[in-house]
Order: C-alpha cells, then structure tokens, then sequence
C-alpha cells in the first residue's frame, strides 16, 4: 500500500513538473510581434514543433481602416496543422457572454482558440469555428459554443481568466487568407 501511494504521488509530481514545463515553453514561442490598432499580435505556426505549414502575418490599410492578415500554406504533414496569430487579453469583465469579430477571407472555415488561466498545456485550448466570406462580415460566437480541447481543463469559459485570443488555420490542407477588422467583447 505504502509503495502504491509513494508512486501516486511520484507521478503527480513528474506530471505537474511537466505541465510547468511545458507552460515555460508555450510562453517562450519565438513569434513575430506584430501590432494593428492597440492589441500586439504573435505570429506562429507547426514548425515550432515539427510541423510543415508556412505563413506570415501582416499589418495592412484599406480606406484608413487596418486590418491583421493571417496567410499561407496549412499542411498536416509531418503531425502539423496550423499557422496562428495570438494577441494577449486582460483584466475582461466577468458579464461577457461572448466574443465578435470583423473578419473577410477566402471561403474557409476558421477557428477562434481562446487560451485561460486554466490551459497551462500548449495544447490545451477552448475552441469555436467560423466561416470566412469574401467581403467583411461580423462573427458572434458565444463562449457556450466554444469546444475545449482536454477533459482536464474546465467545461466552461470564465471571461475573468481569459489570457488570450488566437485567430487559426487548423486542422486540414488548405490556402489560408484571413482579414481581421476587430475584436470586441459583448
């Protein structure tokens, strides 16, 4: 009994020591800063952990309007999947039910991954789609419509800890072009 709980606690040790582990490393991502309006923007992709796609992201005008473009190649090969541009959030009012986006694209289907103080893994995400239309459109997706990534992580959203909002192309082979106007809260 004594060596069966002395194991217990051995692989709770090793498994939160990797969970910090892994944490460090999710913060220490070499991205490329990117600023449009007052939110800086991080730009990455599979490659950094072995993945094929390639991208890049942007700031662009259009009318005096600036926008963030996310674009490229999105290949599953080599376990890969995504490209990504993340912003950091804070200090977001408890009430928020949901989040909008002004956005344009190519016709794919894009997700919106919102990262919590309750997803210490890089891999643990809450996650909701949205389809892309050639001309800007508004996208309100509710936080009781976001999918989380790991039964380890809590069912539902609190808007208090969110830390950050990533806008991706995930998931499948295709040409990535997204255009995003605006991020609000509601």
């Amino acid at each position: 009994m004594k060596k069966n709980r002395l194991f217990k606690i051995f692989i709770l040790g090793v498994t939160f020591a990797l969970a910090m582990a892994f944490n460090a490393f999710s913060g220490d991502l070499e991205m490329t800063k990117i600023t449009a309006g007052n939110a800086g923007w991080g730009f990455f992709s599979d490659q950094v952990m072995g993945g094929k796609s390639e991208g890049k992201a942007e700031v662009l005008d259009e009318a005096e309007d600036q926008f963030i473009r996310l674009q490229g190649d999105v290949t599953t090969a080599n376990n890969g999947g995504f490209i990504q541009i993340r912003t950091s959030v804070s200090d977001l009012e408890k009430d928020f039910k949901g989040i909008s986006l002004k956005v344009r694209g190519n016709g794919q289907k894009y997700y919106v991954f919102i990262r919590t103080s309750g997803t210490m893994l890089p891999w643990q995400y809450y996650k909701a789609d949205f389809p892309s239309k050639t001309e800007w459109s508004e996208v309100n997706l509710e936080f009781k419509s976001f999918v989380r990534s790991s039964a380890w992580i809590s069912k539902i959203i609190r808007p208090e800890s969110i830390k950050s909002i990533g806008i991706v192309a995930f998931g499948r082979d295709h040409k990535a072009l997204i255009d995003v106007g605006a991020i609000q809260f509601f």
